[in-house]
């Protein structure tokens, strides 16, 4: 909360205003959401967004190739399309501004770069791996009740599922790790520019309200 303290109290917080987390973090979003700049802002309120179709975009990805090795055509493709694809889409923006731009907003960070892989890893983890492991199961589920390909017992012969799994995995091993690394910069980057558009913003609302405190 240091950075946003530094500055000098805003005039949308009357004197009497207890300042909580919960009111800084209230009034920087209603102070980005009614900035005139939208250039200004522009990171700080499409970043999440465009994370959120990175993770849908990585999801569709891997889960269209697991079934179409093995075969599934359009058996379970809607029910399986809701925790592969659309969940990472709406899971990855919720993430990102409750871990990242809370910690952003309220300056609860000590290093930009920290804060900055903090958000790769995290995007990664919910857009890239969580699909990645969770695509071949489920797309395993579906092939055996639909006898589209022979899958192996899980429980009576474990190998074979690994070995299955690394057969089907190998052709985007390469994609696999572009899009875990896709996920990670893109995230990074949208960081960074989360955390200079924020310190803009606060440097020219110090300045507004030093010339209107100067006037009265």
């Amino acid at each position: 909360m240091d950075f946003f303290v530094k500055f000098k109290k805003p005039l949308e917080i009357r004197e009497d205003d207890e300042l909580t987390e919960d009111n800084i973090l209230k009034l920087q979003y209603d102070i980005i959401s009614k900035w005139k700049n939208d250039s200004e802002t522009w990171f700080l309120t499409k970043g999440p967004p465009i994370l959120g179709i990175l993770g849908a975009v990585s999801g569709i990805y891997i889960h269209n190739h697991y079934r179409k090795k093995l075969k599934l055509g359009n058996f379970g493709r809607a029910t399986s399309y809701l925790p592969i694809v659309v969940l990472p889409a709406l899971v990855a923006p919720v993430v990102h501004k409750v871990a990242i731009q809370t910690a952003l907003l309220l300056s609860n960070y000590k290093c930009p770069v920290c804060l900055q892989v903090r958000g790769g890893l995290l995007q990664t983890a919910v857009a890239g791996i969580y699909p990645a492991m969770l695509a071949p199961l489920a797309c395993f589920m579906y092939a055996n009740r639909h006898f589209t390909y022979r899958i192996p017992s899980i429980t009576q012969q474990p190998r074979e599922i690994l070995t299955l799994w690394a057969k089907l995995t190998r052709p985007i091993a390469g994609p696999l790790i572009g899009i875990f690394l896709a996920n990670y910069f893109a995230a990074m980057y949208l960081t960074n520019r989360e955390i200079q558009d924020f310190h803009l913003i606060m440097v020219k609302l110090d300045k507004s309200t030093s010339l209107l405190e100067e006037r009265s």
